[in-house]
């Protein structure tokens, strides 16, 4: 039989790669379509890239599938590709060299994301919601809340179109970031600026004392604070409840940007620096308050009543609370049933909270002596008068502002 014929007969017998996958499998044939198969190059053509693979097929990359540096590559060097198809109609491997090196970069991404590494982001696009940056051809995101503090868009006016033009003065440009969210199966990457963190910028910050006074320039104004420059390049911000001893509904009124304004440093964590206009005054509430003491009798009149007790004005700034189970000795359903609005009442205070500005009062009789028992279940009233209280400002908060429509603003992390 000749050699030509001896050849026919081994095409008969195995038509096809992908019978000889079947047949063999992974002994014969140690690569699968998806896989990155390690070769070794034969010849490198203009049109395309020659292989072996494996010992046991001929492989073929064809330009579309080059990648960077592929004209440098010499016979006999072994090399990464991914397989792409175990045959063409030739019979050869089709395989790629620019998704072998995606997925070496995926396997490297993946290592970063595990270990918290700092890797670098070139960003290609901008939008409303933050960044689209890319890693060696990888696309991830980069959201508005992750960006440094120097690169955050403070616009006055808060628009988005302000915010997007902003953002698109950073493309081209490189950061350093760290991803937070790794997803390969959607091909999914979130990377944040702030979580990489800024040396330079931490030496700075640890020179700065909780407690002390420092001079800024505001530099942006939105509408849950007002964001400070006090030097060095360090921007803090001032929370719209440490503006005023008084409740503010609109910065813009009080404030413009380049004004200069006196702050103290309240906090620093997470390279974030939170500071206070009003703690350099006096509290007016503590003021007010100082007279008083747990015991003392005060009148009041009410000014509402709630299912868990009463609001009591004390005078022009101050305001107290009876909770339900202070109102009287005997046990109450409804404290309507028992006080009216406007009606006035002699009552003993209880507690005088300076932080959260509340004072607590009681109607019932003081002399007469308090079990272990009803100690402790007006413990625990407490807690729950504390968070009913709670949920009753925040409600009034949104009834007063209800009438107002305002911008919603990404908060600042």
């Amino acid at each position: 039989m000749t050699k030509a014929k001896e050849s026919k007969e081994e095409v008969k017998k195995m038509d096809t790669m992908e019978e000889l996958v079947k047949e063999a499998g992974d002994d014969l044939v140690p690569f699968k379509v998806g896989e990155v198969a390690e070769v070794t190059v034969s010849a490198v053509t203009k049109g395309c890239v020659w292989v072996d693979v494996a010992g046991v097929a001929v492989g073929i990359i064809p330009d579309r599938e080059f990648s960077y540096g592929v004209n440098e590559l010499k016979p006999g060097e072994k090399i990464p590709a991914y397989v792409l198809a175990l045959e063409d109609k030739e019979g050869h491997v089709v395989l790629s060299l620019r998704r072998a090196d995606r997925e070496r970069l995926w396997v490297t991404l993946k290592d970063k994301f595990e270990n918290g590494e700092v890797v670098q982001a070139k960003v290609v696009e901008a939008n409303k919601g933050g960044l689209m940056v890319e890693v060696g051809g990888v696309l991830g995101f980069l959201p508005i809340s992750q960006l440094a503090s120097s690169h955050y868009p403070r616009q006055s006016g808060g628009s988005r179109d302000e915010i997007v033009s902003k953002l698109n003065g950073l493309i081209n440009e490189t950061l350093n970031v760290k991803i937070i969210s790794f997803d390969k199966t959607t091909n999914k990457l979130i990377f944040s600026e702030k979580a990489a963190g800024d040396t330079a910028v931490e030496e700075k910050l640890n020179k700065i004392e909780i407690g002390g006074k420092l001079k800024g320039r505001i530099t942006g104004i939105v509408d849950f604070g007002l964001f400070v420059d006090i030097g060095e390049g360090i921007e803090g911000l001032v929370h719209i409840s440490e503006v005023s001893w008084q409740r503010v509904s609109d910065l813009r009124t009080l404030y413009s940007v380049g004004d200069e304004v006196e702050v103290q440093v309240t906090g620093i964590s997470d390279g974030k620096v939170s500071l206070s206009v009003k703690r350099l005054t006096d509290d007016p509430w503590v003021k007010s308050t100082s007279d008083m003491k747990v015991g003392d009798k005060v009148d009041g009149v009410i000014t509402r009543t709630t299912p868990f007790g009463a609001f009591v004005k004390l005078s022009d700034s101050l305001d107290g609370l009876v909770h339900i189970s202070e109102i009287s000795n005997e046990r109450i359903e409804d404290p309507a049933s028992v006080l009216s609005v406007g009606e006035k009442k002699q009552f003993r205070i209880i507690s005088i909270d300076n932080q959260s500005h509340r004072i607590s009062l009681s109607l019932k009789d003081g002399d007469k002596a308090k079990s272990e028992k009803t100690v402790s279940k007006e413990k625990v009233e407490e807690v729950k008068e504390e968070k009913e209280v709670k949920a009753e400002e925040k409600a009034e908060v949104a009834v007063e502002e209800k009438p107002k429509k305002t911008r919603k603003t990404t908060k600042k992390e």
